[in-house]
C-alpha cells in the first residue's frame, strides 16, 4: 500500500512536515504498536492537525507504509552501503552495524528496530493489512543475501557445498534474534557477540 503524499509536500516546508510526522509515528509505534497509536496522537505530537496529517498521508495505512519505508531506507543504508555485492563480507558488514548500536537506547536506532519488531508481531496473521508487504520485504532481503552469497561461491570465495538460500535465512534469523535481545536490554555485549559470530561464519564458509 503506497504512501499517498499530496502535491504540496514537494515544497521544503511540506517535506519537513512530512518527515516530522514519520519521525513521530516511528517513535509511537515502537512504544505502543500501530494498533495502539491513533492519527490524533501522532498529529498532536508532530504539531499538526489531524486534517493536516491526512493532507500529507491520505490514510493511516499510507502513513504506516511510509513508516516501513523509513525502516527500509535505514536497512539499505547499512546492509548495502558498501555496494550491491559484498559477497561473504556481508557477515562483517552486519557485525559492524551491530557494533554501532548504543549501550543505551536512542531515538533513531531503538525506534526503528523497535517499530519494525512491533509491526512484525502485529501482522503475523495473513489477514492483516501489512502482512503481504512484510512477506514481500522478507523475501526480497533473503533473495538479495542469497544472490551475494551465490556470487561469493562463483568467485571461489565461499564453499560450494553450502546452500546460499538456507545460509541467507540463517543470517537474517541471527539479525532478528540479536535485534530482539538488544531491544530488551541494550547493555548486552552486542558488538562482541556479532564479531564472534562473523568470525565463525567466515571460518566455516570461506574456501581459504
Amino acid at each position: 500500500m503506497p504512501a499517498t503524499p499530496r502535491t504540496k509536500t514537494s515544497s521544503a516546508k511540506g517535506l519537513e512536515t512530512r518527515e516530522r510526522i514519520v519521525d513521530v509515528a516511528v517513535r509511537f509505534i515502537a512504544r505502543n504498536g500501530a494498533r495502539g497509536t491513533s492519527l490524533a496522537d501522532i498529529a498532536a505530537e508532530a504539531g499538526v492537525s489531524q486534517t493536516g496529517l491526512l493532507y500529507h498521508f491520505g490514510s493511516k495505512e499510507a502513513l504506516l507504509s511510509a513508516v516501513l519505508d523509513r525502516h527500509l531506507a535505514f536497512t539499505e543504508e547499512w546492509l548495502w552501503g558498501d555496494g550491491p555485492d559484498p559477497g561473504l563480507k556481508i557477515v562483517d558488514i552486519i557485525a559492524r552495524h551491530m557494533a554501532s548500536w548504543p549501550s543505551q537506547h536512542d531515538d533513531k536506532v531503538y525506534s526503528l528496530l523497535g517499530m519494525n519488531t512491533v509491526v512484525l508481531g502485529e501482522n503475523v496473521s495473513p489477514d492483516t493489512d501489512l502482512h503481504p508487504r512484510l512477506v514481500e520485504g522478507y523475501g526480497t532481503t533473503i533473495e538479495r543475501v542469497t544472490a551475494t552469497l551465490r556470487s561469493a561461491q562463483q568467485r571461489g570465495e565461499m564453499r560450494t557445498d553450502v546452500d546460499p538460500k538456507l545460509k541467507a535465512m540463517e543470517i537474517i534469523a541471527f539479525c532478528y534474534g540479536v535485534e530482539a535481545a538488544w531491544l530488551v536490554d541494550p547493555t548486552i555485549p552486542v558488538a562482541a557477540a556479532a564479531a564472534q559470530w562473523a568470525a565463525q561464519q567466515t571460518t566455516q564458509l570461506a574456501t581459504t
